[in-house]
């Protein structure tokens, strides 16, 4: 009898992660919600490849933003930033290329100058209503939009989700 009670008491001990897991599930209790990314997922934007542009990436990393035109001071401010997030990445850095779309008034309008490792280039035609100046995108080799940033976001938000990806998809 006394064996017969320990093993209801082990089978019991191994059981309990699997019941209190269920009972948090069931009744929505003590479930964290953690945010691993801070940039928001947009699926459903269609791929780099095939935004109006008058260039075509090739299969790296991309920080992506739009720059209003001509490009001011904010804009040579949100250039600086985005180069910093850049070299902050040290030894992954060149696994991430940058691009700079300025919208083009007319596509006579000279690009403004790039920084090191940025590629400026012209959106082809009228902005679609989801690209506004300031507003940032990851790439991934593919062409695919991962993560979507506004103006406002803070450039160490990008740069620990920039990282994370980096280092889960070697």
């Amino acid at each position: 009898m006394k064996n017969r009670i320990k093993l209801v008491l082990l089978m019991l001990l191994l059981a309990a992660p699997m019941l209190v897991s269920g009972s948090m599930y069931a009744l929505q209790l003590g479930i964290p919600e953690k945010q691993v990314a801070r940039g928001a997922l947009l699926p459903d934007l269609q791929p780099l490849q095939q935004w109006p542009l008058d260039w075509q990436a090739s299969g790296e990393w991309w920080l992506v933003w739009i720059a209003d035109a001509p490009c001011q001071a904010t804009c040579q401010q949100l250039a600086d930033q985005w180069w910093r997030v850049h070299r902050a990445l040290g030894r992954e850095a060149d696994r991430v290329y940058r691009l700079r779309i300025e919208m083009a008034v007319n596509e006579s309008r000279p690009l403004t100058e790039a920084l090191p490792g940025e590629r400026v280039v012209h959106w082809q035609g009228n902005a679609p209503d989801w690209a506004a100046p300031g507003q940032t995108w990851l790439v991934d080799p593919e062409g695919r939009v991962v993560l979507a940033y506004d103006a406002d976001a803070p450039a160490a938000d990008l740069h620990r989700d920039l990282m994370r990806l980096l280092r889960v998809n070697r």
